[in-house]
């Protein structure tokens, strides 16, 4: 047998064996949401919806899903205002000290998030504002903010300048080619970045477990919450939810876009 078949033939089992590695713990949770026990089971005994409707009747869990979907809204209409505009400044325009402010719309990805946590903690209680939604939407904000700038500035280098300068020569203002020349183009990456900060914002433990208060728990720290008292299959049926959603967004994003062109974004 040639060495280049069997390169392969090791490669693509290679390949099996970590796609089963990585999927295999997603795919016992699914297992056991659909149990009919009354506790965490596997293999699962019996088939039932019964945890996926116990969910909703959790206040505990209905509390967390609209904060955090509320909370990740939020933070993608505030990191994309203050995201895009940079990355665009960025690529256009001569900045002094453009390496310098680049690192530092990049810094969050460098500090913990339990340390940015504690920080925005202290800093919060010192001026009086406490354990408050507006200090929590800051802290989803400062970590998200990095995965919009970085794709939308790997997506407008890519841009041809030529194109905005024609709309302008025919006569169009300056928001009007932004709004349609320039944000057609770069839609891509802001899907991309917004797609990644939703998730990152969504699902954060460590920022938000130091900056929740009673009203404003998020889905992670509920679950966290729930766990200490009880053991039911209520949260893989939760995570399982999770799961599809987010199946059903990549499907929905390979059928408009394609998620090869989507992934090549950033670089």
């Amino acid at each position: 047998m040639p060495k280049s078949k069997k390169a392969a033939i090791y490669l693509n089992t290679y390949l099996v064996l970590l796609f089963a590695f990585l999927s295999l713990p997603m795919m016992i949770v699914v297992a056991v949401s659909f149990t009919s026990s009354s506790y965490t089971h596997f293999p699962p005994r019996g088939f039932s919806f019964r945890w996926f409707l116990a969910v909703f009747k959790e206040p505990t869990f209905v509390m967390g899903i609209y904060n955090s979907f509320r909370l990740a809204c939020l933070t993608l209409i505030v990191a994309n205002v203050l995201a895009v505009p940079a990355a665009l400044a960025m690529v256009r325009h001569n900045i002094r000290f453009k390496g310098t402010l680049q690192s530092f719309f990049m810094s969050p990805l460098s500090l913990p998030m339990i340390v940015l946590g504690v920080g925005l903690l202290l800093f919060s209680s010192r001026i009086g504002l406490g354990l408050s939604f507006i200090v929590l939407l800051a802290g989803h904000v400062a970590i998200t903010i990095p995965y919009i700038f970085t794709t939308v500035l790997g997506t407008y280098r890519g841009i041809e300048p030529n194109l905005e300068e024609s709309s302008e020569i025919l006569g169009a203002t300056n928001f009007q080619t932004f709004r349609y020349v320039t944000v057609p183009l770069i839609k891509p990456g802001i899907i991309v970045g917004s797609i990644f900060a939703f998730i990152m914002s969504f699902d954060n433990v460590p920022l938000s477990i130091f900056l929740t208060g009673v009203r404003s728990v998020t889905l992670p720290v509920a679950v966290l919450v729930y766990l200490q008292d009880n053991f039911d299959p209520s949260v893989a049926a939760l995570s399982t939810m999770q799961l599809f959603c987010i199946v059903v967004g990549l499907y929905i994003l390979q059928k408009m876009y394609g998620l090869e062109k989507l992934s090549n974004l950033g670089g």
